[in-house]
């Protein structure tokens, strides 16, 4: 193939890999179902109620208010009660709201106006709440403890029928559909059915404490685990299917719902993830919010959903299978891309005249040595699968906003410097990099010293025995675990029991016992004591073996022409370990750098900042705060750091040799 076609073929790749982006970021524009109501509460929202005749939603808030909201996002009516809203049921054909209220109250409102109609002092906080179809009973669920639990009919007009005592936490209580039975989810993983004179006429055991239950049209139940699984089952407790989120972590269950014909299931955790699932129990949605979802509601086609945050979303029930195929083809999308603009980037060489030379020459190389090549495979693959793929990833991401919400190509953003600017406005990356330089500066002292010390004592013992007995004495500690060892300090240092300040005790020194790791003054020198005395196994190793390197013949010269012990070191075996001291130095720069998991053990990066390193800023930002890409921003900056600290050293190294 001659030159124009290299290029031909090279434009054609480039094309296709323009028109699978394009069609992947309208995956994902297409995956993107939720829909944020046009109104604000301006309060930590609860729980939810939705009339689909007037379009009006109803929030009630942790803060004693609940809203009523017209579709524009105006506010019809509010009510102030005076504890938080836990629960809303909403009763379209008479027009009439039940509020459950953490203040004791079952509030009984007009649905349109607000209107008080009624109020029922149950005399216990109440948890949850529903209604008979005929509105001819009220169920309440409620307690004076998280222990002791009451299950409680009223009558329409207020007046108590039943009461039924439990030594157990209720999470969800309903009607059956008929009206004659009633089924209480409770925190030892178990659905009860009991009848309307509460006995028990049935029960299931799930694996997990329950903390949600709903009913789903056609006789159905819907529940949730703290685990995060769900379970539909029908109204004899006959479990129909079941589902839970595919994640790599735990997750805790929080809140559940459903479409009103229950063919989707979403779940929500205390993580601030939300799962959709759909009939199959395939999980063909993912997002993560700013808060914890608290509720779901369906109406009509809509799915709302709120939480412990200033928001209501929702999202159609109608389309979702789409949501779910173009889920599953993002990936796929995304392979082909890296695919065409490889092979694009292939044909483009070709065609480039000097470089096409360059290529034909490495293939016969190749050709030649196959079969050695062949072999190295096996290594390349790993190589690329588990070390160069990371920091390709790396590399890329630190320009985006990738993080627990955004963790597609579809869903994330290009944002230039903006992770670099972060770290510089937000400050602790700046604090952390103080605190390093000073630990990097006691490391490099503390390895340049103590082990170099000791190593000379014990190789200038005369006796074989003895270098064994002490070499061995100060290697062994290589057996502990380092997470021991911290620990261990972490004790010494401990303000009450500590050994530090039981010695400074015992000595009359109780002026001097402080709260070594809780008390910003203190707490970076503490960990800097750490170790004590500081004899590293490694650098110990590393200036013993050196030592045992030097010719016996050069020591002996030196002493026959009359040199000291003193004069042999400094003259003689110290410019011989250079080549050690420098590695070591390296050693011990690099691991300054990287290193957290002593701070992480002891302090947490505390009291406040004074203990802050860099490391724990990017391990905090991928473990707990979701920032991936502003992790992998601050990973490249420590990356170029380290990297030009070593080349300057090896320079120096190149130099003096």
């Amino acid at each position: 193939m001659n030159k124009k076609g290299f290029l031909m073929f090279a434009g054609l790749c480039a094309v296709l890999c323009g028109m699978v982006i394009g069609i992947n970021r309208h995956a994902g524009r297409v995956t993107n179902i939720l829909e944020r109501m046009p109104f604000t509460t301006g309060q930590q929202n609860n729980c939810l109620g939705g009339d689909e005749a007037s379009g009006m939603v109803l929030v009630g808030t942790y803060n004693n208010e609940l809203i009523a909201f017209a579709p524009d996002g105006t506010r019809r009516w509010s009510v102030q009660g005076r504890g938080p809203f836990s629960q809303l049921v909403v009763r379209p054909d008479s027009r009439t709201l039940y509020a459950g209220n953490e203040d004791n109250n079952l509030y009984v409102l007009h649905l349109d106006t607000g209107e008080l109609l009624l109020t029922i002092n149950v005399e216990r906080r109440i948890f949850n709440i529903d209604v008979t179809e005929d509105e001819g009973e009220i169920l309440i669920s409620a307690g004076t403890g998280t222990s002791r639990q009451n299950i409680l009919l009223y009558n329409a007009d207020g007046e108590q029928k039943s009461n039924f005592s439990y030594n157990i936490r209720m999470k969800g209580a309903l009607y059956s559909s008929d009206g004659e039975g009633i089924f209480l989810a409770d925190n030892q993983g178990e659905l009860i059915r009991i009848d309307r004179q509460g006995r028990e006429t049935n029960r299931v055991s799930l694996q997990y404490e329950l903390v949600d239950l709903k009913r789903i049209e056609g006789n159905r139940l819907l529940t949730l685990d703290k685990a995060g699984v769900y379970y539909v089952l029908d109204e004899d407790l006959r479990i129909l299917r079941r589902g839970s989120p595919a994640e790599s972590f735990a997750v805790t269950g929080r809140a559940v719902g459903s479409d009103t014909e229950g063919n989707y299931i979403v779940v929500g955790t205390e993580e601030r993830f939300l799962y959709l699932f759909d009939e199959n129990n395939r999980q063909i949605y993912t997002t993560r919010l700013d808060n914890s979802i608290t509720n779901f509601m369906s109406v009509g086609e809509a799915i709302y959903f709120t939480g412990l945050g200033d928001f209501v979303f929702r999202f159609s029930s109608t389309g979702l299978a789409g949501v779910g195929i173009m889920q599953g083809l993002k990936p796929v999308l995304g392979g082909l891309a890296v695919v065409f603009a490889a092979v694009g980037a292939v044909f483009l060489l070709l065609g480039i005249g000097r470089t096409r030379l360059v290529i034909i020459r490495a293939g016969r190389l190749l050709n030649q040595h196959k079969i050695a090549y062949i072999l190295l495979i096996p290594t390349f693959v790993l190589l690329i699968a588990f070390n160069y793929s990371s920091v390709f990833i790396a590399l890329t991401r630190a320009f985006t906003d990738w993080s627990w919400d955004r963790n597609t190509w579809g869903t994330m953003h290009f944002v230039g410097l903006d992770n670099f600017r972060l770290m510089i406005t937000e400050g602790y990356f700046l604090t952390g990099i103080k605190n390093m330089f000073i630990i990097m500066a006691a490391g490099v002292l503390k390895t340049m010293t103590f082990p170099l010390l000791t190593a000379w004592l014990i190789f200038s013992m005369k006796f074989d025995l003895q270098k064994t007995v002490f070499r061995l004495l100060f290697v062994l500690p290589m057996v502990v675990p380092g997470v021991v060892g911290a620990l261990m300090w972490k004790q010494i240092y401990d303000p009450t029991i500590g050994l530090l300040n039981q010695l400074l005790g015992r000595m009359g020194l109780e002026n001097l016992q402080q709260v070594w790791l809780g008390d910003e003054k203190w707490a970076l020198w503490s960990i800097l004591f750490v170790g004590f005395p500081f004899v590293g196994v490694l650098p110990f190793l590393v200036f013993y073996g050196g030592l045992m390197d030097i010719d016996i013949g050069i020591l002996e010269s030196a002493r026959i022409d009359g040199a000291n012990r003193g004069k042999i070191f400094f003259r003689i075996q110290l410019p011989i370990l250079m080549a050690q001291v420098k590695v070591l130095l390296i050693l011990a720069f690099i691991n300054s750098v990287q290193d957290f998991s002593g701070i992480y053990l002891l302090t947490g990066g505390g009291p406040g900042t004074s203990t802050y390193v860099p490391g724990l800023e990017l391990y905090f930002n991928t473990t707990q705060f979701g920032r991936f890409g502003y992790a992998c921003a601050l990973g490249l900056v420590l990356f170029v750091f380290t990297m030009i600290g070593t080349l300057l050293n090896m320079k120096i190294k190149t130099n003096s040799d």
